[in-house]
């Protein structure tokens, strides 16, 4: 606390016109920001409101950028901090602009039937890739800002096929949401906005509707490549079904982050076509019918897009666009503390502020609230755990001599809670809940066996043991539910063997939507 009668001095950062201020906070620096001209400042294209504290937490990286010449006052200066004139905001206008006309076209197509010239009749598609740190999430982030800052209502698309890097979600999650104003940068938590949550939000939170779909992993791998592939199948498939029903998004076009494993172009190539190069993008690309691919500085990528036969096909423009000089790489432990600060959210809510910033004086921009997770028992037979996916079933060296496998490669397999933890791994892992409807239930083929009362007890238990652990193997669900959208997350705590229970952590109190869960890779131990 500082003396009474004192006061800490203001620290001010002047910005030239095209300049900006990037900042790199550690785990003890948490700042805020507030505008003192009267010229626009923004951090990812959303601007800053004049004289409001802007608070930014700790680990957050970022840049604020002024087209004009501004003013800016930040409660403390960041170990890592400097004032650059090397910025790729005007790369990043041009897109927006082209972009913006195509959605303007599109909505007097759509709402007048007046064509134009390019036959365009439907908003644009974008799909941004690039190498790992290349600034894919903020590219994506600053054009979704430039749309819904433009004042013509629209309702962007924003998909996220980049499981490390979720939308709004937990990592492993792939997720299509609609934000309908510009996505905050307060933490990383969020890169592109909260998810919605129990508490009341307010008009600066980023309370974004979403859908998510578990692929249980940080990113696509030939092992899962056909769950991956089934998964954004899924998502084409209710993108499309929201445009065939809603204009404005229609108009408005699809802006999509994708996983920097992408840049692979042996990805997902079977034996039986090896000359296919780039099987992902492809499929995304018919997925959701992109017409608009982004590279980030890779030019061996861009050139290799702009040859590939399926994208040529279908008049998929290829464009590069420069690597931002602010970009910082991260290294696998600062992935890992991002992860973290992303599961922790998703059940605690937005990170409290600290004092010094809480008790500013002035102005300050609303964030969510905390949040109140549940934890409790629940029983192995109750809850229903299954792993999708042909890697979780038995390899094929098991298989007798000179058979292939038949099975499906997204079938689904129930994890045997009472088997080696080595094997398990169920401890501390992440669940998705998915929806079950009646007609999903497989029904048994067993005929109830009548026989005689066994006087022998021992006989009778030995047969109830057997029966139970035949239940517990079986997948009595269609496997279609292992590629469902999920209606959230759980995570198991710790498992007690004698009782058969779990416990688990919930985001909320009350019974789970549903008790049938979808197991993957993903490990959290709340250590905060």
């Amino acid at each position: 606390m500082l003396p009474e009668g004192t006061q800490k001095e203001q620290i001010v950062v002047d910005l030239e016109p095209g300049s900006e201020w990037r900042f790199e906070s550690e785990a003890d620096e948490n700042i805020a920001i507030r505008v003192l001209s009267h010229e626009p400042v923004f951090i990812n294209s959303e601007e800053l409101p004049l004289a409001t504290w802007y608070p930014i937490h700790r680990y957050t990286k970022g840049a604020i950028y002024s087209p004009t010449q501004a003013r800016v006052e930040v409660t403390s200066l960041p170990a890592s901090q400097y004032t650059s004139t090397s910025t790729i905001h005007p790369q990043l206008l041009n897109v927006h602009l082209a972009l913006e006309r195509t959605r303007l076209l599109a909505r007097r197509y759509l709402l007048s039937s007046i064509t134009n010239a390019e036959g365009i009749q439907r908003g644009p598609r974008v799909m941004v890739m690039g190498p790992p740190s290349s600034g894919k999430t903020t590219i994506v982030k600053n054009l979704v800002n430039l749309a819904l800052s433009s004042g013509m209502g629209w309702t962007v698309g924003v998909g996220g096929l980049d499981p490390s890097s979720p939308s709004n979600l937990i990592p492993g999650t792939l997720s299509l949401s609609t934000p309908s104003h510009p996505i905050p940068t307060h933490h990383l938590a969020h890169p592109f906005g909260s998810p919605p949550t129990s508490t009341p939000s307010n008009t600066l939170s980023a309370d974004i509707p979403t859908i998510g779909w578990w692929l249980g992993g940080l990113e696509p791998s030939n092992k899962n490549a056909e769950v991956w592939k089934a998964l954004v199948d899924r998502m084409g498939q209710e993108w499309n079904k929201r445009c065939e029903t809603d204009k404005t998004a229609l108009a408005s076009g699809l802006i999509m982050d994708t996983s920097s494993a992408f840049t692979n172009p042996l990805l997902a190539t079977k034996k039986d076509d090896p000359k296919a190069r780039y099987t992902l993008v492809s499929q995304a690309v018919d997925a959701f019918d992109i017409d608009t691919i982004l590279v980030i500085g890779h030019e061996k990528l861009h050139i290799d897009l702009s040859r590939l036969p399926s994208l040529q096909s279908k008049g998929v423009n290829v464009v590069r666009i420069p690597k931002s000089g602010g970009v910082v790489d991260l290294d696998d432990q600062a992935r890992e503390l991002v992860h973290s600060f992303q599961i922790r959210s998703y059940f605690y809510g937005e990170p409290p502020l600290p004092i010094e910033i809480s008790n500013l004086m002035g102005k300050m921009v609303g964030i969510d609230g905390s949040l109140n997770p549940y934890s409790f028992q629940i029983g192995w037979e109750t809850l229903v755990v299954l792993r999708v996916g042909e890697e979780n079933s038995a390899p094929s060296s098991a298989l007798p001599l000179g058979s292939s496998r038949t099975l499906s490669p997204t079938r689904l397999t129930r994890v045997d809670p009472s088997g080696p933890a080595h094997v398990v791994r169920l401890l501390n892992t992440v669940l998705a809940i998915v929806d079950i409807k009646p007609e999903d239930r497989i029904k048994s083929d067993k005929k109830p066996k009548i026989e005689e009362v066994k006087t022998e007890g021992e006989e009778i238990e030995g047969q109830e043991e057997e029966e139970e652990e035949e239940d517990m193997e079986e997948v009595p669900f269609v496997e279609e539910i292992g590629t469902r959208e999920v209606l959230g997350f759980i995570v198991i705590t710790a498992i007690d063997a004698q009782k058969k229970k779990y416990t688990i952590l919930s985001p909320s109190p009350g019974k789970l939507p549903s008790t049938v869960a979808i197991a993957g890779s993903i490990e959290w131990v709340d250590s905060a």
